[in-house]
């Protein structure tokens, strides 16, 4: 089961980037956030897959999208496409935040965690609530199904986690309570960050902001899932090369038919080419 999540920052000025991206990996799912195309979206298909989201996964300055690979047979490991099922968090979901579907072996949840926007008088409450019951939630997903979290969490969670080497910054995705929150998330639901059980303590951003350049930034893209895949974990890692954005994709790689594979073929980066990217 190989899965995508990449924060696109634009789904129409980076689609281009994005099926090259399908083309190279040919994963199962592919999860965007910051999509911010909340009309037309059926302009952007991408054959092999089907493009799944309602009017309530747009926003301004977020909205998200999941494609999903048609399987080619009845008994593939993704789901036949009718029998995907999405979950509805109406809590959780309003401007494009998060969407969830219940899979044949797992729930993928593709989440944007809102941003604690100091410019916005209510956003630090905003995003406490939202952890609140987005912890609720995956807890008692968690207590059902096996859970794969993907997406831009908007948190730096250890010294690893960022380029600056300081964790003690007033500023968003640094406060204590953002990571304290983020430690309940894992603690509670029974999770593990992918990346980090494959590369402890490796410092790689998948944010770089205007200074990807410098390749100066920080990790606040991940993917979470239920301590029990571990012993299906092939690889998670972060494509640092690939695109032109802020961004970068993180990848996914688990079979969950299988009982006990080791971690370890990291794969990230071998079909791309940072001297010549898509313009």
């Amino acid at each position: 089961m190989y899965i995508i999540s990449w924060n696109i920052n634009g789904l129409k000025s980076r689609f281009d980037e994005l099926k090259q991206l399908v083309e190279t990996c040919n994963p199962d799912f592919v999860c965007l956030q910051k999509v911010r195309c909340n009309s037309g979206r059926e302009q952007f298909g991408i054959d092999g897959y089907r493009a799944l989201y309602t009017p309530v996964d747009s926003g301004r300055w977020s909205g998200v999208i999941t494609y999903a690979k048609i399987p080619a047979y009845p008994d593939s490991r993704v789901s036949a496409l009718s029998l995907l099922e999405r979950i509805h968090t109406p809590e959780l979901s309003n401007d494009g935040h998060c969407q969830v579907f219940r899979c044949k072996d797992f729930a993928l949840v593709n989440a944007y965690v809102p941003f604690n926007n100091p410019k916005l008088a209510d956003a630090e409450q905003c995003r406490k609530t939202w952890d609140t019951q987005f912890r609720a939630f995956i807890k008692k997903l968690s207590s059902e199904t096996q859970v794969v979290i993907c997406g831009d969490l908007n948190v730096v969670h250890t010294i690893n986690d960022t380029c600056e080497k300081c964790l003690e910054y007033k500023r968003p995705c640094f406060y204590k309570w953002e990571r304290d929150n983020f430690d309940l998330l894992l603690k509670e639901a029974d999770l593990v960050d992918a990346y980090r059980e494959i590369c402890p303590d490796e410092v790689a951003p998948t944010f770089y902001g205007n200074f990807r350049h410098t390749g100066f930034g920080n990790r606040i893209d991940y993917f979470l899932i239920s301590r029990s895949l571990l012993l299906c974990l092939v690889t998670s890692d972060i494509l640092t090369d690939f695109g032109t954005g802020q961004s970068v994709p993180i990848i996914l790689d688990f079979n969950p038919s299988v009982s006990a594979l080791p971690p370890g073929n990291r794969m990230s980066n071998r079909n791309f080419d940072q001297k010549t990217p898509i313009v």
